[in-house]
């Protein structure tokens, strides 16, 4: 028996000769290119198949030939998203926001059923496809006893049947007898393997399932290649799971990202023998940290630096009690002489009283001054971070009983080589110094060869953060609102966003003290950079780079010429093709 796939090459040149004819004529919208101008020679028609727990990156994986061959005519995605909300994600939720257009906020249904839902002011297709034309005929071909009498209730022709075997022979026997306006076939075979086993390639059972369900689209595609009015119908076909894996996902320290979440990766296609080849893909890497920022540097001949004045002492830490101190920085590769880079001190050198962040060859410190007993300095090591990419700094002041100890962490890490006795600062007594707090060299005694550096994100507390919350939250650029040190917050400069006002450039602080750094000079850069020692957070715009599953309505709206009004509220936007006829 020929394929699907050797079948269509035929088909194509049938179906090209029977719609070209019609290319002058005004576009219908923007999803018909030529084809079905003329709606007596040609009926637009859609059928959309769903393959529950379909894990977009494991069906690529596992290669189902039916689907790898119609990638020749679809725009499609691996990388699809169910939808982006950290939410779990069950059938009946994928189902309802495929069918609704929108996403659970609205449609409200988020368990394992229907029970809980707002059809009445978000309803399915087929309830909108009946008011728009109450003769089509809409029909629901189901392996599960949900659909019909749910999302599904206003079909034409809604079934429940016994396995996806018998689903799928049910939507042949439709194509081959019946005239439908779209119709919607659900299988789960895919889901109930993983469930079973695990959502993955490797799984033999998950495999397996994937196979046999490419099989069964194969052949509900021979079928529907088969019908006699075949060449005077254009059909969209739109192939596509409604929830990807079962298993949650830790995002570790930083923001949960949808492309991330196994949960929610789906795989889609929308296919015709008109439309040119178009793959979408997830943004590489994860998310960019980006900005215009300072550009520091302590070479003689520049000495840029950023000051707060008139704090009145709000930075100063005394003699006892718990401080934080954080930033995010960006160290040219190389070795360097104790070049600082952030602190609140007159100077490096012995008696100044104060706090420095420096670097030592590749690795960074932080440097404590005293004037009696005598005016030795102190300093605890962090790691290695001079090589071109972000690192998170954390420098932690702990009162602990009647000693002061100092820590330091790097991307979260504690670094664990200073001894107990090296971490004590107690002897160094008061820590107030007069100079501002700074973003760049000392002043006079630190110009060094430190070249272009940046600065970002600097943060002050007045208690010591634990190391668990470190540890969860480095890599973060916000802060929450309901964030459980926020009454601790003396200071938080994102430092990624410069303002001018009264002719000078400000890095505004986003605490309740408002105390901008002022720039001394100000070369600002540029910066896009893709990181896993940063994590913003993510602009929900990213998420529509690939399809979605609240897109699906839109598409099958545009193709069958439903126009959709705005008080629809649907979530999700259009996908348009290129045809391989008008190229």
């Amino acid at each position: 028996m020929r394929t699907f796939y050797t079948r269509n090459v035929a088909a194509l040149l049938l179906l090209l000769g029977t719609t070209m004819v019609a290319c002058n004529k005004p576009f219908l919208n923007p999803l018909d290119g030529g084809a079905g101008k003329d709606d007596a020679v040609i009926a637009r028609k859609v059928l959309v198949i769903e393959v529950d727990g379909g894990v977009g990156s494991e069906v690529q994986a596992i290669n189902p030939p039916t689907l790898n061959n119609l990638t020749s005519f679809s725009m499609y995605t691996w990388d699809g998203l169910s939808n982006s909300d950290n939410i779990e994600q069950t059938n009946a939720l994928g189902w309802a926001t495929l069918l609704t257009g929108v996403n659970s906020a609205k449609h409200k249904v988020t368990g394992n059923d229907f029970a809980t839902n707002d059809f009445a002011q978000y309803p399915s297709l087929f309830t909108r496809i009946k008011a728009f034309n109450p003769a089509a005929r809409t029909v629901s071909f189901s392996s599960s006893a949900l659909i019909p009498d749910g999302v599904a209730k206003d079909a034409t022709e809604k079934k429940a049947l016994a396995s996806d075997a018998e689903t799928k022979n049910a939507a042949i026997n439709e194509l081959k007898s019946q005239n439908p306006a779209f119709m919607f076939v659900q299988l789960g075979d895919v889901d109930a393997a993983g469930r079973a086993g695990s959502y993955t390639a490797d799984d033999a059972g998950y495999k397996a399932a994937v196979l046999s369900t490419d099989q069964y689209i194969g052949e509900i595609l021979e079928a529907l290649q088969a019908r006699a009015s075949y060449k005077t119908e254009s059909w969209m076909v739109i192939i596509t799971s409604n929830k990807g894996s079962n298993t949650a996902y830790d995002p570790g320290s930083g923001y949960w990202y949808a492309f991330n979440d196994k949960r929610h990766n789906t795989f889609f296609f929308s296919f015709n023998l008109r439309f040119v080849s178009k793959m979408y893909s997830k943004p590489e890497g994860g998310v960019p940290y980006g900005g215009k920022a300072p550009q520091y540097n302590g070479t003689q001949n520049k000495n840029q630096r950023a000051r707060v004045f008139n704090d009145g002492g709000l930075y100063d830490m005394g003699t006892t009690g718990s401080y934080t101190i954080q930033c995010k920085v960006r160290i040219p590769n190389g070795s360097y002489g104790y070049p600082a880079f952030l602190s609140k001190r007159q100077g490096f050198s012995g008696g100044k009283t104060g706090w420095v962040f420096f670097l030592e060859g590749n690795y960074w410190q932080i440097n404590f001054g005293r004037t009696t007993p005598n005016t030795s300095n102190r300093q605890i090591r962090g790691h290695a971070i001079s090589d071109g990419k972000w690192h998170a700094l954390t420098a932690v002041i702990k009162q602990e009983g009647a000693a002061r100890n100092v820590y330091t962490y790097t991307d979260g890490v504690l670094y664990d080589g200073v001894s107990m006795a090296n971490r004590n600062i107690t002897d160094w007594g008061n820590l107030n110094s007069p100079e501002p707090l700074t973003v760049g060299n000392l002043i006079p005694d630190n110009n060094t060869n430190l070249g272009d550096y940046l600065v970002t994100d600097i943060r002050l507390y007045n208690t010591a953060l634990p190391e668990s919350y470190i540890s969860g939250n480095y890599c973060k650029t916000e802060i929450a609102a309901d964030d459980p040190y926020n009454d601790y917050l003396l200071g938080f400069w994102p430092g990624t966003s410069p303002i001018t006002e009264d002719n000078k450039v400000l890095l505004p602080d986003l605490s309740k003290h408002k105390q901008p750094f002022t720039l001394s000079t100000y070369s600002p850069t540029d910066f896009v950079d893709v990181t896993d020692k940063v994590c913003p957070k993510v602009d929900p715009t990213v998420y529509k780079t690939v399809p979605n599953s609240a897109d699906v309505s839109l598409q099958v709206y545009q193709w069958l010429g439903i126009a959709v009004p705005d008080s629809w509220k649907l979530d999700g936007r259009y996908w348009i093709p290129a045809f391989n006829d008008l190229q």
